[in-house]
């Protein structure tokens, strides 16, 4: 399922114009994308937690290397699922 397909599936679900499932729809994944990028974490108890690690905890020995000094500060974005999740898909 793509972007469009989830919000034509919220639209009918919730009763709603595609136009307003989509900026529902496109609300939540900027604010998610902001709030991750800024460095927070996410939690919402029917999904799961969305959170951002270090992709490298203990550092990267870049001795003066840009590209590595660039990769060492980056981050990744990690998703782990809520038990109720869990418990409805499993």
């Amino acid at each position: 399922m793509d972007k469009y397909d989830f919000i034509r599936y919220t639209a009918e679900r919730y009763g709603v114009d595609d136009s307003v499932a989509e900026t529902l729809v496109d609300m939540f994944a900027d604010s998610l994308h902001d709030l991750l990028s800024a460095g927070y974490s996410v939690n919402i108890d029917e999904i799961g937690e969305f959170k951002t690690t270090p992709l490298f905890p203990n550092g990267l020995n870049h001795r003066n290397n840009i590209a590595l000094s660039r990769v060492a500060k980056r981050n990744m974005v990690s998703f782990k699922a809520s038990k109720s999740l869990m418990h409805d898909v499993a």
